[in-house]
């Protein structure tokens, strides 16, 4: 799964299979554990990606306050 629209189709999916009773208890919490880490990971990556816009920014407002 690549992207969060990829997982969270996956995820649905799956919420669907267990309702239906096709999938049992066990499987689909391992598979929940499993998308609450990659969500964890998501997470961590969308929050790198905020620190580096942060710090251009304060860059750039440094830069202009220099002048």
């Amino acid at each position: 799964m690549k992207t969060h629209d990829h997982a969270r189709r996956t995820l649905a999916r799956l919420m669907r299979a267990y309702h239906a009773d096709e999938l049992d208890e066990k499987k689909f919490r391992a598979m929940i554990y499993g998308f609450a880490t990659l969500l964890g990971y998501f997470k961590h990556a969308a929050d790198l990606r905020i620190e580096e816009r942060l710090e251009a920014i304060e860059d750039q407002l440094s830069e202009d306050n220099r002048r």
